[in-house]
């Protein structure tokens, strides 16, 4: 320090570096060792958008550990083998919650184990065909089993309540061919899972009139505003040849015609509809379109938070692509 004094140009030097290496982030407190810091309430819950195969009746996952900027989150026991598949169309299942440091976070990870369940059976992430046969999900490649989801910033104010909500999004997260089933590569699994803060998300829930009309299932998607291509979205993206992949959530239509659209960030949307690929047409690739009109412009639906949006559909013309 007395060359530093002594040499004024590395006095200088000194006062731009110190202040660097005090400031470097390395994310929020999340377990304060001060007795006196101040604290708020940390909760995760976890959530699903569906899987359009029949041939799928549950998905189990196990969670072992949930990391926020990089540290243990000690409010999750795990490990806990879940039924994703279950949690659809609003339901959600709270994996617990703690007292953390007041601070803002940027970072999550889930940390899965594809080998064992709760109780130590294997395999422990895996689906379930009808007629109960299971189906093995193997993790693609070299990808760990540390999954860093896309979240945002958020932040938990002393004294008060933030809960995460995990949308894993089956339909992105699992690859379907010839018969058999595995996670989808790295890259894709993290786009499959999103998370946000569940005060700041609304639902939109809707009815199609004339749904009897059509035979078999559809699906109902959500896209940012301006954010649907045709043409790219109903043909395969990516490694996994992920179909809709852009979109944000989906939900399956129920035989009454009804949906619901859970959990989605305050904003304007775009809803699309389509029928989802059938034994007979799988060998071609083929996904419907359908038509839709509303009384509503179906390209800009607003959402906002702690609210519900309703809307009205009616099937026009089913357009092939």
């Amino acid at each position: 320090m007395k060359n530093l004094f002594k040499n004024p140009k590395l006095f200088l030097i000194g006062l731009f570096i110190f202040p660097m290496i005090s400031c470097e982030d390395n994310g929020g407190d999340l377990n304060p060792s001060d007795p006196d810091a101040k604290k708020g309430t940390l909760a995760f819950s976890i959530t699903d958008a569906p899987v359009d195969n029949a041939d799928v009746s549950a998905a189990f996952v196990t969670i072992t550990e949930i990391k926020v900027d990089g540290k243990v989150y000690e409010g999750f026991k795990g490990p806990k083998t879940i039924d994703i598949l279950s949690l659809q169309n609003g339901n959600s299942l709270q994996l617990g919650e703690a007292m953390v440091g007041a601070d803002s976070y940027s970072k999550i990870a889930l940390v899965i184990d594809t080998e064992t369940d709760q109780n130590g059976a294997s395999p422990g992430c895996y689906i379930v065909k009808a007629g109960g046969v299971k189906d093995k999900l193997e993790l693609a490649g070299n990808a760990k089993n540390e999954i860093e989801l896309n979240a945002k910033n958020f932040v938990v104010e002393s004294e008060g309540k933030t809960e995460i909500i995990m949308d894993f999004d089956l339909r992105k997260a699992i690859k379907h061919k010839n018969n058999d089933y595995a996670f989808v590569t790295a890259g894709e699994l993290k786009s499959a899972i999103r998370a946000g803060n569940k005060q700041a998300t609304g639902t939109i829930t809707g009815n199609i009139s004339n749904f009897s009309a059509l035979s078999g299932q559809a699906v109902v998607y959500a896209y940012k505003k301006g954010s649907f291509n045709k043409e790219v979205e109903a043909k395969g993206q990516g490694a996994s040849e992920i179909k809709f992949s852009n979109a944000v959530t989906s939900a399956k239509v129920d035989g009454g015609g009804n949906f619901k659209l859970s959990f989605l960030e305050a904003g304007e949307y775009e809803i699309q509809v389509a029928k989802p690929e059938s034994e007979t047409n799988a060998n071609l690739n083929l996904n419907l379109v359908l038509d839709i009109e509303s009384a509503i412009d179906l390209k800009s639906v607003a959402v906002k938070s702690n609210t519900q949006t309703s809307v009205s559909l009616k099937l026009k013309t089913i357009l092939g692509l």
